[in-house]
């Protein structure tokens, strides 16, 4: 129960509206716990946060995946709360909680004190030729990919007004310290602490020995162009919004305005994630 001296948490639910991932048959439990503990402002299907917004919540229940909860946070834009993620995923590496976890020891989530991890996010910019102007915040990366005929592009990078690098490759993924255990992880970078303030340039097999991984800090201001592009060229903001990227057009990227916050499991160890769900620093398997 929460403390008798403090007043109420306001909570919001939001659950993945898959019909796959199960969120339907879960939420009215969930609903039924949280009640007995703050007041619910919200309850419902749908990763739409704008239901949510005008009722400043204190803490945002999402339930599903990794995805469910990039997409509720794209949805809080400069509004962001704190998030529970409930993993009904595959792999939940932020949604760090199960139902039964939270039901069983989820008291601490009305105590005086959140155990918060405040992530950085990046303000993504796309301005093209034809007059197209795209602006979303980024939790994990913005990623440019060569696209059909599969040719390799031309990418240049600039940071405060100084030129970085000019590669030849199949694309380039920025990524935040949340986003460098995905795509950024798979392309052969860095893995950061989740609440680092730097982001990282990733090639994507360039045609040169000399291109690596780059670090850098998160207040330089980015601009990436393209000065050789395919048809198909793209550029995508955590797999889930993509624009065309052609010759001319720019990138600018800049710290978001907001950190992403995450609720932490305090029964889990800061490595939790990588050890137990990405198996990293494991020995390998050995027959006795």
């Amino acid at each position: 129960m929460a403390d008798q001296g403090m007043s109420r948490r306001r909570a919001a639910i939001l659950g993945s509206p898959d019909p796959r991932v199960g969120a339907h048959e879960v939420l009215p439990r969930l609903d039924s716990w949280l009640r007995k503990q703050a007041d619910v402002v919200y309850a419902g299907l749908g990763t739409d946060a704008n239901p949510i917004i005008e009722q400043h919540p204190d803490l945002v229940f999402v339930l599903g995946g990794d995805g469910t909860l990039i997409s509720v946070v794209h949805g809080l834009g400069l509004r962001q709360a704190p998030i529970v993620g409930v993993n009904l995923g595959k792999l939940g590496f932020l949604a760090d909680f199960t139902v039964e976890q939270l039901e069983t020891n989820g008291a601490f989530l009305f105590g005086e004190r959140l155990p918060l991890t405040r992530r950085i996010m990046l303000d993504v910019q796309v301005r093209r030729t034809d007059g197209e102007n795209f602006r979303a915040p980024a939790v994990n990366d913005c990623v440019i990919h060569a696209g059909a005929p599969f040719r390799m592009i031309e990418i240049a990078v600039h940071a405060d007004d100084h030129e970085v690098s000019r590669m030849m490759a199949d694309g380039l993924i920025i990524a935040t310290p949340s986003g460098s255990t995905a795509h950024n992880l798979s392309a052969g970078g860095p893995i950061l602490e989740p609440t680092a303030r730097s982001v990282i340039l990733t090639p994507i097999c360039p045609h040169a020995l000399t291109f690596r991984p780059l670090t850098m800090s998160v207040d330089r201001r980015l601009v990436v162009t393209v000065p050789r592009a395919n048809e198909g060229t793209t550029a995508v903001i955590d797999g889930r919004i993509s624009r065309p990227f052609a010759a001319g057009d720019t990138i600018i990227l800049t710290r978001f305005a907001a950190d992403f916050l995450l609720v932490h499991n305090p029964r889990h160890s800061e490595w939790h994630a990588l050890r137990n769900k990405l198996r990293w620093g494991q020995l390998p398997l050995s027959r006795r």
